[in-house]
């Protein structure tokens, strides 16, 4: 019995899943917290920073696990909480300068990985891989938005 095309690629990703990925990238902090520094600094506004609650929803994890991240976070130096004087309510969260310098070393490895990968499969691969992937996005974002 053949295999589909999508059987295929869901195969395939679900190796990627259960590989550790960042072989080629040591890091001191874990996965999540890269992906919540990072989440933290594109949702950042100027003055402000990010509430708990949005966090939440652009991660899709609640918002005891959103806190218990930051409390770790906040313990390591690489975010601060605030409070507005409008509303106390409202806790805010940015990053710190420290967090700011951690973030970025973190995406510096990343990249420095992802540079040996892309070296290995060679420039033509790794066009062709980006195009089908840009290709991809369109493809899976116009459906999405129907």
């Amino acid at each position: 019995m053949e295999i589909g095309n999508a059987e295929k690629i869901y195969q395939i990703m679900q190796k990627f899943q259960k590989m550790k990925m960042n072989s080629t990238h040591t890091s001191e902090l874990p996965r999540s917290e890269i992906m919540m520094l990072k989440m933290i600094k594109l949702n950042t506004a100027e003055t402000e920073g990010v509430t708990i609650s949005t966090l939440g929803e652009l991660l899709e994890i609640s918002k005891p696990a959103v806190s218990q991240m930051i409390n770790v976070l906040e313990d390591k130096g690489y975010v601060e909480r605030m409070t507005t004087k409008n509303d106390r309510r409202i806790v805010y969260v940015r990053l710190t300068e420290n967090g700011k310098q951690r973030l970025a070393k973190e995406l510096q490895s990343l990249l420095k990985g992802m540079t040996q990968i892309f070296d290995k499969m060679g420039e033509e691969d790794t066009e062709d891989l980006l195009r089908l992937l840009e290709k991809l996005y369109l493809i899976v974002s116009a459906c999405t938005h129907k």
